[in-house]
């Protein structure tokens, strides 16, 4: 993998978020884009964390209870502040709150989302005539 070009790795993320978009999977792991893509987790994370800051995904934390393994928690960063406790809605344990415990998850903007299907569109119209 050392030997792909930056322009060859952001290809390969751009074309594995195409295909989930089109897919209709709302959320996602940072782990799937590498097992897709077969590129280290590490640049994943980091070409990932790139479209967060142009606003084409949100990356939110997701909670597992400490107990019963269930999530129970997707929040925004910004949603969870001054949180201690979260209380599993499942089996009623009271679970500390420790963002350094929480799984990041994948969402697409609305926008970016909708620029995947524009693109099949337009495709759709070039193939036809």
């Amino acid at each position: 993998m050392s030997n792909l070009k930056p322009w060859e790795i952001s290809q390969k993320i751009d074309n594995a978020l195409e295909v989930i978009a089109i897919s209709k999977i709302d959320k996602f792991y940072h782990s799937y884009i590498a097992k897709i893509t077969n590129l280290p987790l590490g640049l994943v994370i980091d070409q990932l964390s790139e479209l967060e800051k142009q606003e084409a995904l949100v990356i939110k934390l997701e909670f597992q209870c400490e107990e019963c393994s269930r999530n129970i928690l997707t929040a925004s960063k910004s949603e969870l502040e001054n949180m201690d406790f979260i209380t599993c809605k499942y089996c009623g344990t009271e679970n500390c709150f420790d963002p350094l415990n929480a799984i990041p998850i994948i969402e697409f903007s609305e926008d970016f989302r909708q620029s995947f299907s524009k693109k099949k569109l337009l495709i759709k119209r070039k193939m036809s005539g």
